[in-house]
């Protein structure tokens, strides 16, 4: 529209004025929204799966399991059934897609789109907050599990259950207040990695589940820092009342801190570990 404004007024003797108040009728151009409705009862399990990293049943179960009313309605008052609003959740979780990405998908403008999956957001966290730092009931009752499994793929100690590193989550370079002079790039700022950014920390056990996860952080803190900061070891000290018996542990880093609950990767780390146990015939 503006490039066609600029070609009139070029070639033609009409003023600017003149132009200026012809545009003003004509409505903005807008992205295209296909005028589709989304059905999760017509998606085949392989585009379930690669969208969405479930099946349909999974999806059906999910629904039922987080609860979901019906209908979900957000505070704008965009009403979507529960399955859609699910579904807009896991798509844009699945990969870093943009609310535009969604629309030609699921038919419905930025805007809904953006309301539903904060609305969805906010909802599972309210409901599952108390899950997302350490959840011990799992790691209580799978723990065992976990070490056997990694223990059967030839891993040097039988009582790693879990794998513990952090990771650092680019952000855009922080500028200063307007009217002072401070700033947070220097916190902010990893020297390794050379960019501005958070840092997290989170144990993902065999099974692909993160049971526990913490953050952010100053990307300029080491995964030490994150360790000390997190209290994990004391964490996983609540998760059985007889240390004697279960024993298990993490595996960390080569620059790691030793302990009986963490233990770093490495020859050299596994051997002074090991060193101190009894040999397994």
């Amino acid at each position: 529209m503006e490039n066609a404004l600029l070609l009139s007024l070029s070639t033609t003797n009409v003023d600017a004025l003149q132009l200026l108040y012809l545009a003003r009728g004509v409505p903005p151009e807008r992205p295209f929204i296909p005028a589709i409705r989304f059905k999760l009862d017509i998606q085949s399990d392989v585009n379930c799966k690669s969208d969405f990293r479930f099946d349909r049943a999974t999806i059906y179960a999910l629904t039922l399991h987080f609860a979901l009313p019906e209908y979900v309605v957000t505070r704008n008052r965009d009403k979507v059934h529960c399955t859609e609003a699910l579904c807009i959740l896991l798509y844009r979780l699945s990969y870093p897609h943009r609310n535009l990405d969604l629309s030609s998908k699921f038919g419905r403008a930025e805007g809904p789109i953006s309301r539903i999956f904060s609305h969805m957001i906010v909802y599972l966290y309210d409901r599952y907050s108390t899950l997302i730092y350490f959840h011990k009931s799992l790691c209580r009752r799978s723990i065992a599990t976990y070490a056997s499994a990694v223990e059967a793929r030839s891993a040097p100690m039988p009582n790693v259950f879990g794998f513990i590193d952090g990771t650092k989550i680019a952000i855009s370079r922080p500028s200063s207040r307007r009217g002072h002079r401070e700033t947070l790039q220097k916190q902010v700022y990893s020297g390794h990695k050379r960019v501005h950014c958070l840092t997290y920390q989170s144990v993902v056990v065999p099974d692909g589940l993160a049971i526990y996860f913490w953050g952010p952080i100053e990307g300029k803190r080491h995964d030490v820092t994150l360790l000390h900061e997190s209290k994990l070891i004391r964490s996983l000290g609540t998760v059985f009342t007889n240390a004697a018996v279960f024993l298990f542990c993490c595996l960390g880093k080569p620059q790691g801190p030793f302990s009986s609950d963490v233990v770093a990767v490495g020859n050299d780390a596994v051997v002074q570990k090991r060193s101190t146990d009894t040999p397994r015939r």
